[in-house]
Formats: structure tokens, C-alpha cells, sequence
């Protein structure tokens, strides 16, 4: 009998065996594991897809996460249906810390550390108010408007007219954005003066300043049952460890919709929800003229005595 070892590996198995070995694709130095993975809740979308808008985007996103503390949406298996939020670091070295609770939180510095998160399930990337070196610091107030579903657009949209007329009348430069939902974002950059107990007690005083101007339209309190058909201008976002989803992240909702930096005019329609997503925001990005948040890191506003008599705080 021949000593030739005979295989038993059928075709199919062959086949298998050399579709493992298929070299990932790599984008951005991280290699990408399932690329064709399907996601649910966005029809014809895949883990590569996000991964490539990730990428395409990067030079408008990375400025905005690079240097704050973050927390993650991540949804294994590509299954919107199925996040968690992640506050922890993938890796322990070198991460800043809270000065709260000592605990280190998520930094993604450049394009490869956003690529690595998503191709570790990451869809969301929401941040903190401050940066580092000083994360005890706030460095913008968010003022968070989220409409009752069932309001229409254009009361929504008066909201929007009375907060910004609000941080007009205080000279407050303010940049407004998408989040991807239902509501929209007014963001504040400020001098990192303060601690954050007195810039959180200032967005409160706004929200409450505008809940007075139009009660019957906004309020600044949290009870659904007084939400009812109004607006609520969520000012909870501004202590430590709130975040507020970062401008140009994705979302884990059908669609993939994107928390689109915008500027005043685009809010003569309703932009909100899925109308700008991942598969439309880089063509979008490419056929701008301006940026309409070109001015963000170059302001220099402060809070000062003047605005906390104007608000009674």
C-alpha cells in the first residue's frame, strides 16, 4: 500500500479555505474584517461602506473628535438593533483621564484611530464640552432642541429663530448642525475659563430664557408630559462626562443618517432625520464652497459678567 496520502477535502472546502485567506481590504493602515458585511436598518449599505465614509470624510471629522474625550456607539455584527455605549479606552496607554473618577476615556487623535473604532463596530462617536490637555475646562455650551415627533416644521423651526435671536442678543457667536434625529444642535465655543458647574449653570440659564420668551412653544425641563408639542432645549449636555454626538459622525438609526454641520439659510426646508446620510454627505462636502463652520476654531468669545446679569445666573 502507497505510503501517498490521499486528500479528502471536497472542492467546497478548498473554495472556503481560500476565500479565508483573501487579503482584507485596508483603508488607512487598519485592515477591514468582514467588509461586505450587510447593516441592518441601512438597505444596500455595508461595514465597508461606513468605513470608506469614514474615510472620505475624515478631514472634516477628525477636527472635531481629535482632542476631546469621547464615548462610542458600537453595534456588533453590524446589528443596529443591537449598541451599547462604550466609555472605556480599547487600549489602557497613555489615556487621559477624569478628574472626576479617574477612569481613562476613549481618544481617537487621527483618521486611523476613527477607522480602527468602526472597524471595531463603532457607529456613533459622541464627545465631550472640553479638550485636552484641560478636560476640566468646557471649551462650548450645546444647546440641544428636540422637538416632540409630532411637531410640525415650521413651529420647530421658530424655536430655532428664538435661540438664535437669544445668543445674538448676548454677541455670542454660535454654529448650528444636525444630530441626526430629530433636532438640531446650537454650539457656543468659549474660552476655557471656567470650571463646569458655572458654564453648565449658564446653558440652563439660556434654556430657561427661552422657555419664558415662548412658553407655550419650548420648555427646559425634562417631563414628557410637558414636552407634549413643544420643544425641549436639553441644556444637560454641558457637565463633565455629557457628551453630544460629534458633527459629521454617523448615527445607528435606518439609513445611516449624519449630524450634518449646516448653515442658517439650509433650515428653510427640514433637514433633519435621514436627510443628510453617509451616502450623500461626502458629494455634499465636495460641492461646497464655503464651510459654514469655517470660523469655529478660530473663536474667541468668553462668558462673562455682562451675560450672567443678562440671564440672571
Amino acid at each position: 500500500m502507497s505510503g501517498k496520502r490521499v486528500s479528502t477535502r471536497s472542492p467546497k472546502a478548498a473554495t472556503t479555505r481560500a476565500r479565508r485567506v483573501e487579503p482584507r481590504p485596508t483603508v488607512a493602515g487598519v485592515a477591514i474584517s468582514h467588509p461586505e458585511r450587510p447593516i441592518s436598518g441601512a438597505t444596500g449599505l455595508t461595514k465597508l461602506d461606513l468605513v470608506r465614509y469614514v474615510e472620505r470624510v475624515g478631514a472634516w471629522l477628525v477636527p472635531h473628535i481629535d482632542r476631546r474625550p469621547l464615548s462610542l456607539v458600537r453595534c456588533p455584527g453590524s446589528d443596529i438593533e443591537h449598541c451599547f455605549y462604550q466609555r472605556h479606552p480599547f487600549e489602557d496607554d497613555e489615556a487621559p483621564r477624569s478628574a472626576v473618577t479617574d477612569v481613562p476615556f476613549v481618544r481617537l487623535p487621527d483618521l486611523s484611530a476613527a477607522i480602527r473604532a468602526v472597524q471595531l463596530g463603532a457607529f456613533e462617536i459622541h464627545s465631550w464640552g472640553s479638550s485636552v490637555p484641560r478636560v476640566d475646562r468646557p471649551d462650548r455650551i450645546v444647546l440641544d432642541l428636540d422637538p416632540d415627533p409630532d411637531l410640525p416644521w415650521a413651529s420647530f423651526r421658530d424655536a430655532c429663530e428664538l435661540t438664535r435671536a437669544l445668543l445674538d442678543r448676548l454677541e455670542l457667536a454660535w454654529f448650528v448642525k444636525t444630530t441626526g434625529g430629530k433636532g438640531l444642535h446650537f454650539v457656543v465655543p468659549i474660552a476655557r475659563r471656567d470650571g463646569w458647574e458655572p458654564v453648565r449653570a449658564m446653558a440652563r440659564a439660556m434654556a430657561l430664557e427661552l422657555a419664558a420668551s415662548a412658553p407655550s412653544l419650548i420648555v427646559a425641563t425634562m417631563g414628557k408630559a410637558k414636552r407634549a408639542g413643544r420643544v425641549y432645549v436639553d441644556w444637560l449636555r454641558n457637565g463633565e462626562g455629557a457628551t453630544a454626538v460629534a458633527a459629521y459622525s454617523p448615527r445607528s438609526r435606518p439609513g445611516l443618517p449624519v449630524s450634518m454641520p449646516i448653515a442658517w439659510p439650509e433650515l428653510e426646508r427640514d433637514v433633519r432625520g435621514a436627510h443628510f446620510t453617509i451616502a450623500n454627505v461626502p458629494g455634499i462636502l465636495a460641492r461646497r464652497r464655503r464651510d459654514p463652520w469655517a470660523g469655529y476654531a478660530a473663536t474667541r468669545q468668553s462668558l462673562t459678567a455682562a451675560h450672567r446679569r443678562a440671564l440672571r445666573v
